[in-house]
C-alpha cells in the first residue's frame, strides 16, 4: 500500500501546484469514463458474438491504433502547443464516444469496435503528450512522486471505473456508461485549458520532416544503452498482455459472472496497477540501478502470476492472480516512464515517450489478437499459459541483458537529474 507519508506528500503537491492538479484531475475523469465504457462494450461484443476472441478484438482496438499513430503524435507533440493539442483531442473524442450509443442501438459489434479504435487513435495524441508535459509543471524533486501518482491514476480509475462501471451497467444499462464516458472528455478539456504553465520549453522549431525527427529518437537509443533498455522494457508485459483481453471470457465463460464478473477482474487489474507504482517507487528509491532491477523483477512477477490464473477455482482467486500480475505491470510501466522522462531532453521527450507508448501498444495489440486466435483454437487455459510464459521469459532475458546497468557501481540516472528549482 502507499504509505500515509506518500499520500500526504501527494496531497500537498496537489494543493500547492494548481497546474499539476489540473493535469492530474483531467487524467482522472477521462480514464474513469474510459473504463465505464470498456466494461459495457466488451460485455456487449462478447454477448452478441458468443466468442471468447471477441473481447480480445475490443482490447486490440484500444491499443493498435496508438501504435500506428504514435510516430506522428510524438512529432507533433514536440512541434505544437501541447495544451492546445490535448484540448482539441478531448473535444474530438466526444464524437466516437457517442457513436458507441449507435452501436448498442443497432447491435453492431463492428461499429462498436470501430468507435473504440477511433477513440484509441485520438488518445495517441493525448496520453504520451500528457506524460511528456509532467516535467514542465513540477520541480525535479517533485517529478518521481508526480509521475508515480499520475501513472497510478490509470490503475485507480480502472479499479473504480471497472468495479462501479460493471455495477452501473447492470443497474442502469450500457447506454448510461457510454454517456458518462463522453461527458468526461468535456470535463478534461476544461481542466487542461486552465493550465497556465507552458507544457514545453520553446526552442527553435525543427525544420526536419517527421521521419527525420523520428530518426533522432533512433540515434539517441543507439547512443544510450539506458534509453534503449527503457524503451524496450514495456514489451515484457505487453507481449503477455493479451491475457487481459481474455478476462471477459474468463468472467463470462469460466465463472458465469457476466458484466459484474468482468468488472471484478478488471477492478483487480486496476488495483494492482494503482498500488504497483507506489510499491515500485518505494523499492527503487532514488537509484537508477534499483529502478532497472525492479522493472525486470516486475516483468517476471507478471508472468508468474498469470501462469496461475487458469488454475483459479473461483472468481475471487482469479482476481487475486490478476491483482498480483498488475502489481508488477503497474510498477514496471511507471518506473520505465519516469526513467525516460529524466534521461530525455525536453525537445525530444514527446517523440521518445510516443515511441515508447507506440511500441508498448503494438505488443499489447499483437498479443491480444494472438490471444483471441489461440483461445478459439486451443482454449482459454493454454492460450493464457503461452502468453504468461512469453512475459516470464522476456523479463528473465531483459534482466540478463541489462545486468551491466543495474549491477554497476554508479547510479545510471544521476547525471541526468538537474539542479533543484523552485516551484512557482
Amino acid at each position: 500500500m502507499a504509505s500515509s507519508a506518500t499520500v500526504r506528500d501527494l496531497w500537498l503537491l496537489l494543493r500547492r501546484n494548481p497546474d499539476y492538479r489540473r493535469l492530474f484531475c483531467a487524467t482522472v475523469v477521462s480514464l474513469l469514463g474510459d473504463w465505464f465504457a470498456f466494461v459495457a462494450i466488451s460485455g456487449f461484443v462478447t454477448e452478441v458474438t458468443g466468442r471468447p476472441s471477441s473481447s480480445a478484438a475490443v482490447f486490440a482496438a484500444t491499443v493498435l491504433p496508438a501504435f500506428l499513430l504514435s510516430p506522428l503524435a510524438g512529432s507533433i507533440a514536440d512541434r505544437v502547443d501541447r495544451k492546445r493539442l490535448m484540448v482539441a483531442v478531448d473535444l474530438l473524442r466526444v464524437l466516437p464516444a457517442l457513436g458507441l450509443l449507435a452501436a448498442l442501438h443497432w447491435r453492431s459489434p463492428a461499429l462498436a469496435i470501430s468507435c473504440v479504435a477511433l477513440l484509441a487513435a485520438l488518445s495517441a495524441f493525448f496520453d504520451p503528450v500528457a506524460e511528456a508535459s509532467v516535467p514542465n509543471v513540477v520541480t525535479p524533486e517533485e517529478l518521481p512522486l508526480a509521475q508515480t501518482a499520475l501513472g497510478s491514476v490509470w490503475g485507480t480509475m480502472l479499479f473504480i471505473g471497472a468495479a462501479v462501471g460493471g455495477q452501473a451497467t447492470v443497474a442502469f444499462g450500457r447506454e448510461a456508461s457510454i454517456l458518462i464516458n463522453a461527458a468526461t472528455f468535456l470535463v478534461s478539456a476544461v481542466l487542461v485549458w486552465g493550465i497556465r504553465r507552458p507544457l514545453q520549453h520553446h526552442g527553435e522549431p525543427s525544420t526536419h520532416g517527421t521521419w527525420a525527427q523520428l530518426g533522432e529518437v533512433w540515434t539517441l537509443a543507439r547512443q544510450s544503452r539506458l534509453t534503449l533498455s527503457l524503451l524496450v522494457t514495456k514489451a515484457g508485459v505487453g507481449l503477455g498482455n493479451g491475457i487481459v483481453a481474455l478476462l471477459p471470457a474468463f468472467a463470462a465463460g469460466r465463472f458465469e459472472a457476466g458484466d459484474a464478473g468482468v468488472g471484478t477482474l478488471l477492478a483487480a487489474r486496476g488495483l494492482g496497477a494503482l498500488l504497483g507504482p507506489f510499491l515500485g517507487q518505494r523499492w527503487a528509491g532514488n537509484d537508477g540501478r534499483r529502478l532497472l532491477l525492479v522493472c525486470g523483477a516486475s516483468m517476471v512477477t507478471y508472468g508468474l502470476a498469470y501462469v496461475l490464473l487458469p488454475f483459479a477455482p473461483s472468481l475471487l482467486l482469479a482476481a487475486a492472480c490478476v491483482l498480483l500480475a498488475h502489481l508488477g505491470g503497474g510498477a514496471q510501466w511507471v518506473l520505465s516512464t519516469y526513467g525516460l522522462q529524466v534521461s530525455t531532453p525536453d525537445g525530444l521527450r514527446g517523440r521518445v515517450l510516443a515511441a515508447d507508448f507506440g511500441m508498448a501498444t503494438l505488443c499489447m495489440g499483437v498479443s491480444s489478437l494472438a490471444a483471441g486466435a489461440a483461445a478459439d483454437a486451443v482454449g482459454l487455459a493454454p492460450a493464457s499459459w503461452t502468453l504468461a510464459g512469453v512475459s516470464l521469459l522476456y523479463g528473465t532475458w531483459w534482466l540478463w541483458w541489462t545486468r551491466e546497468l543495474w549491477r554497476g557501481p554508479a547510479d545510471v540516472l544521476a547525471r541526468f537529474r538537474p539542479a533543484p528549482r523552485q516551484s512557482g
